[in-house]
Order: C-alpha cells, then sequence, then structure tokens
C-alpha cells in the first residue's frame, strides 16, 4: 500500500472523532420547533385546486397544511413563500398558474423527502458541516482511484446543487443562504420550473408520449434527482420508485386553495 493511502487510513478515524465532536455542537444550535395552530384561510372565497381541474392563470394561491408536522415555524415560510411569490416567479419564467400550482405543491413533497421537513439528522448535519461533507466526497474519489472533479454538496432543505441562474440574478439567492426557508421555496420552485421545461423537450424530442400532463409529477422527479436517462430509456418506473412514492405522499399533507380574480374584486 503506498505510504499516502497509508497515512489515509490512520487520519481517517481522527477526521471521523471530528466530524462527529463538531456535528454534535452543531445539532445543540437547533432550536425545538414550536408546533402552531392551523391557519384558517384567509377568505371564505378560496375555492379549493385540483390539478388538471383549476385552469385559472393567474389566481391568487393559499396553501394549507393538513398534518401535525407541516406546523412549525420553517415549513409554514417555506410554503407561505411559494404562494407569495408565484406572480414573481411566473413573470420571470412564463409558466402557466396550473403548472405553478403543480410544482408548489411538489415543492412540499420534495421538502418532505429530501430534509423530513427541516428535521432530518443527515440534512442537519450536511448544512452543519458542508466542509465535512466536501472532504467525504474527495477521500471517496481519491480511494477509488478515479481522476474526476468533486461534485457540489446539495444544499439547503430540498437538496439543490446548483442555484437557477435567474432565481440567483433577481432574489440574489446563492447555496449558502439555502437554509433560509423562504430561499429554498423560491429555488426550489426555479429548480422545478426549468426541469418541467426539460421535460416537455424530451418529450417531444424523444417520444416520450406516456409521459402526459396528468403524469408530470410521477415522471418530473426523475430529473429532479438526476435519473433522466430512465426517462429516455423507457426504465423509469415511478409506482415502484420510493422517493416518487414519498413525495407524493407528503404532496398529499396540504391542499390548496385559489382565489378567482372576479371573486377578489368583490
Amino acid at each position: 500500500m503506498p505510504l499516502n493511502r497509508s497515512l489515509l487510513v490512520f487520519i481517517m478515524p481522527l477526521i471521523v472523532a471530528v466530524f462527529f465532536f463538531d456535528s454534535s455542537l452543531a445539532f445543540a444550535e437547533f432550536e425545538p420547533e414550536i408546533l402552531l395552530e392551523q391557519e384558517p384561510l384567509p377568505s371564505e372565497n378560496f375555492t379549493k385546486w385540483t390539478w388538471m381541474q383549476n385552469t385559472c392563470d393567474r389566481c391568487e394561491i393559499a396553501i394549507h397544511p393538513t398534518n401535525e408536522e407541516l406546523k412549525t415555524p420553517q415549513v409554514l415560510q417555506f410554503i407561505e413563500a411559494l404562494s407569495q411569490h408565484k406572480s414573481e416567479l411566473q413573470d420571470i419564467y412564463k409558466i402557466d398558474g396550473p403548472e405553478y400550482t403543480l410544482l408548489a405543491q411538489m415543492s412540499v413533497g420534495i421538502l418532505g423527502r429530501e430534509s423530513d421537513f427541516f428535521t432530518s439528522p443527515r440534512y442537519r448535519l450536511k448544512e452543519a458541516l458542508p466542509w465535512a461533507v466536501h472532504l467525504a466526497k474527495i477521500i471517496h474519489i481519491f480511494l477509488s482511484g478515479k481522476n474526476s472533479k468533486v461534485s457540489a454538496n446539495s444544499r439547503g432543505p430540498t437538496q439543490i446543487k446548483i442555484v437557477p441562474d435567474k432565481v440567483a440574478r433577481h432574489f440574489g439567492i446563492h447555496s449558502e443562504n439555502l437554509s433560509v426557508p423562504e430561499n429554498a421555496a423560491i429555488a426550489t420552485m426555479g429548480f422545478l420550473i426549468e426541469a418541467l421545461e426539460e421535460l416537455k423537450r424530451h418529450i417531444q424530442n424523444h417520444h416520450l408520449e406516456f409521459i402526459t400532463e396528468p403524469l408530470y409529477a410521477d415522471y418530473l422527479p426523475y430529473i429532479y434527482f438526476g435519473r433522466t436517462k430512465a426517462l429516455l430509456n423507457h426504465t423509469a418506473k415511478p409506482e415502484q420508485n420510493s422517493y416518487v412514492r414519498e413525495m407524493k405522499k407528503y404532496m398529499s399533507w396540504v391542499e390548496i386553495y385559489e382565489l378567482q380574480p372576479l371573486l377578489k374584486l368583490q
């Protein structure tokens, strides 16, 4: 065994020890989440939204949590941002209202799947010690003998690797401030909107007629978690994919309501 690998084997236990010592201090910074009371809908004129049934483009939306796990300050801030920035993100990306609302619901599902709504130990550890994640990647590449670049760390509660350029320029959001719930919500929406545009291109260019509008939520996650090839090879099976199943379960933990423009004027 070469000397440098011998040294690596020697110092690895030291790195791990420091890693977990620091992480114990990092976890101490997280305050216990406070469950909040269910907020009433802002107006009785809001009507329930359903994908493929509601067609309003510029309707105001309200996302209503139905599960206790979502009634924490961080999750409610994330959800509120999805509603508050709808018009702004529509202007930036030229996406229609129903598609935006579907992606907003998917964002909640991804938040649950990726970080258990800000609470998973894995997410908290990665956010507290990004340097350790980067170091682990370097060590993995070194031990594998591959001559490849170290990939960027996934950041924030929805685990985004690269903040979309339009979001970065317009909102000033970057990887280091994705832990802010509002920033995470906006960046997730930007990423999903661009992913939906990519999915539509693949449907047209690669004749993926099996991916129809009612099934966007089943197949779009493959682009989000980096398995686009499964779509192109026709090997994606969302009904058997644990990521898709869990995301859709968490999507069902919110109800979405919209306010028709005419009702809003009354």
